[in-house]
């Protein structure tokens, strides 16, 4: 009887000891990590991989960026603010840059939408927080083609092609939309130049062309969080090779003098003569 209870004994123990060790190893197995991914021809299409991930309340998830081209986080919507390090964000001095990790937390239950700060809606990410404290994550895989993933719904095209046919981009560009768009990722000087190939469908539009900089590294209140500082609009296009330069305003050029770097998103609208505008965005560094 005394070497039975014994054993039983033993039995819960190491049963009791199973309990508290397992919990640590499944959270540790299920903390989500999404990653900026670049492919296509040239790596000119870029993704979130995976692009949704689950966590329970107060739920960690880790965001990087480990490729050659530069990335950035802006949270679009959600019930709070999650809180970030190690991650560039939209209002901060730096809203982007190359190879990057770090880790975002989430205090509240909800769902948290977030795209890239130079890409836009064509990386367009989201993080759903259960108050049960359910980890969960929806694998991404590497495309086997070069065409690029459909954008979300609702957010205009800005890929040059789809599966259904060419995007409104593709008419009003001669070309694709990493080759008709050209604007140098570092410049000199107080303004911002670069070009725009417009096709036949294009001619008689407009192009306008807005500087966007972080109101941090502008020492400027309030929102929103990006700050124009600069803008310059072409009318009644002709098709070709459409040339911009668009001057920093007194505020960014100041900024430009003391930190020597001014980091912008230059946001380019092309809008045919009878149709809406479609969007491109491209990242700057301007330099003294």
């Amino acid at each position: 009887m005394r070497l039975r209870r014994k054993l039983l004994f033993g039995v819960c123990a190491m049963l009791g000891a199973g309990v508290v060790v397992l919990p640590a190893v499944a959270g540790s197995e299920t903390t989500p990590t999404i990653t900026a991914e670049n492919y296509g021809a040239s790596e000119h299409e870029h993704r979130w991989n995976p692009a949704t991930a689950t966590v329970g309340e107060n739920g960690i998830v880790t965001l990087s960026n480990a490729g050659p081209v530069i990335h950035g986080v802006e949270w679009r919507s959600g019930p709070a603010t999650p809180s970030c390090s190690g991650v560039p964000l939209a209002n901060s001095a730096e809203p982007f840059s190359k190879k990057w990790s770090g880790t975002c937390s989430f205090s509240k239950p909800g769902t948290y939408v977030f795209w890239c700060t130079v890409h836009g809606p064509e990386m367009t990410g989201t993080i759903t927080v259960n108050a049960n404290g359910t980890t969960t994550m929806t694998m991404g895989s590497t495309p086997t083609s070069t065409a690029p993933a459909a954008p979300p719904a609702g957010s205009g095209s800005q890929t040059p092609t789809g599966a259904n046919g060419p995007s409104p981009l593709a008419s009003l560009l001669a070309g694709s939309a990493s080759s008709a768009v050209k604007v140098p990722a570092t410049q000199r000087g107080p303004s911002v130049h670069g070009s725009v190939d417009v096709s036949q469908l294009g001619a008689g539009g407009r192009l306008e062309v807005q500087l966007l900089a972080p109101r941090a590294s502008l020492a400027s209140a309030g929102h929103p969080p990006r700050v124009q500082v600069g803008r310059a609009v072409h009318s009644a296009l002709r098709s070709g090779t459409v040339t911009f330069a668009v001057a920093l305003d007194a505020k960014a050029r100041h900024a430009l003098r003391v930190h020597r770097r001014l980091a912008l998103n230059v946001k380019i609208l092309l809008t045919s003569p009878n149709g809406s505008p479609v969007t491109l965005t491209r990242a700057v560094v301007v330099r003294r």
